[in-house]
């Protein structure tokens, strides 16, 4: 009776070993390859950016236009009681729209061409320059960097003949995700204006970027 029982038990664990082996003979890893004379994509090394900056100018009336509290109920503007406020100091004098396109190297380093439209109510000026920039991101941090650019080039003053001269650009700003960069820059121009024998503006201004 022992006899049949253990060849019943021989024979049952013989059955789940070949089981086992076929089943892990039988496993299929499946991989995703590319359709056959397909590449992968790769990063095109173009960018494209614009920008809209406002200049400023210093408040010629500023010291008419400061407003204070009489604190101590003297009727005297006390210098400690003056109220300052950014308009107090500077004034927004036009708007400056420029846009390029050009080349960069792993998205720190651009080189483009650009033009744009820069109107100055002060100086009554409007220019349209066309320029070379590069354009210098060092990758600092994860998120937010510095963003660096200058331009050189030939500015146009519409509307006054064939005033015109070169023309450069300086930008310093904070760049957010290689897409949004806040920043200050001064344009120079190199042609005479009423009795300065060069002119230029400064700007505050917001570019986006994108690179394709």
């Amino acid at each position: 009776m022992k006899f049949p029982l253990r060849l019943t038990a021989l024979l049952l664990f013989f059955a789940i070993t070949s089981h086992a082996q076929i089943t892990r003979d039988e496993t299929v890893f499946i991989t995703k390859s590319l359709p056959e004379g397909e590449k992968p994509l790769k990063e095109k090394p173009f960018f494209g950016q614009f920008s809209i900056s406002i200049p400023l100018r210093g408040n010629p009336y500023r010291e008419q236009n400061i407003s204070y509290i009489d604190e101590d109920q003297n009727g005297v503007n006390d210098h400690e009681e003056d109220k300052y406020s950014a308009l107090d100091y500077v004034l927004p004098d036009g708007l400056a729209v420029n846009a390029g396109y050009g080349v960069h190297l792993k998205k720190w380093l651009g080189v483009s061409a650009n033009t744009g439209i820069e109107f100055s109510g002060g100086s009554k000026l409007v220019v349209a320059p066309v320029y070379g920039s590069v354009l210098f991101i060092p990758q600092l941090w994860e998120d937010t960097n510095i963003c660096l650019q200058y331009g050189y080039g030939y500015a146009f003053a519409l509307g006054r003949g064939d005033l015109g001269g070169t023309y450069q650009k300086y930008r310093i700003g904070a760049i957010k995700d290689n897409e949004v960069s806040l920043y200050v820059e001064a344009n120079l121009y190199a042609f005479p204006l009423h009795e300065y024998d060069r002119t230029g503006t400064i700007c505050v201004g917001v570019a986006f970027l994108d690179f394709l």
